[in-house]
């Protein structure tokens, strides 16, 4: 069996820069700070590590408390973002999925994004039901540390010594695929500069070709 760990953004799913205006409006809401994330580049990067990273800048310090609390103010206003910039599907990845959910394979996620964050966006585009757990932002900043969370959980559904697959479109994924050991397939519809994707095992352009998708995750 193999342990398959989507990322969300620009992998699973276009939100159309829901997320960022989502936050820059709970910003607003909770601290009265305007236009909070810009400038920042935070493609790749954990919700725990852009919240901490925005306040930073603003001479502010992040405690547990302001995180929940920007977690129950980010959520609905990401509901709202969602449907106004239309967030859709990266192309393949229903098909890709519904396909892997006849397969001998553990589906999971490995995003930054906080786990509610996550439900909010791919429940409504129909695929949040496919995935069984894994790794979110809310685990750690660090993206390796929460792949490596995410993994451990995913092995309690799958059978001892399942090789692990790390699908994603920016060079955190790759790196922190591989501290974790994991093979990781890149994908090229998201946010990476070129030759960020350089060192994945492999790259495919996007997951619209059924047969080569599914041999680059469940081929060895």
């Amino acid at each position: 069996m193999t342990i398959l760990m989507f990322d969300i953004d620009g992998t699973l799913a276009r939100s159309q820069g829901a997320g960022t205006l989502a936050m820059t409006r709970a910003f607003r809401q909770l601290w009265g700070i305007e236009n909070a994330l810009d400038g920042m580049n935070f493609a790749g990067r954990s919700d725990t590590w852009i919240v901490p990273t925005a306040l930073a800048s603003q001479g502010r310090e992040c405690s547990a408390e302001d995180l929940t609390r920007f977690v129950d103010v980010y959520v609905p206003h990401l509901g709202d973002a969602l449907v106004e910039r239309r967030s859709q599907l990266c192309p393949g990845v229903l098909p890709l999925l519904e396909a892997l959910s006849r397969q001998e394979v553990t589906l999971g996620l490995g995003t930054g994004n906080f786990r509610r964050a996550a439900e909010a966006k791919l429940a409504p585009l129909g695929i949040w039901h496919y995935f069984v757990d894994g790794g979110f932002g809310d685990d750690d900043p660090d993206r390796t540390a929460l792949l490596a969370r995410g993994l451990g959980r995913l092995r309690a559904h799958s059978s001892e010594g399942a090789e692990a697959v790390v699908i994603g479109d920016t060079g955190h994924d790759v790196e922190a695929g591989h501290a974790i050991g994991a093979k990781v397939v890149a994908v090229r519809t998201g946010y990476a500069e070129p030759g960020e994707l350089d060192a994945a095992d492999i790259v495919l352009d996007d997951l619209s070709d059924l047969e080569r998708s599914l041999q680059a995750l469940c081929g060895g």
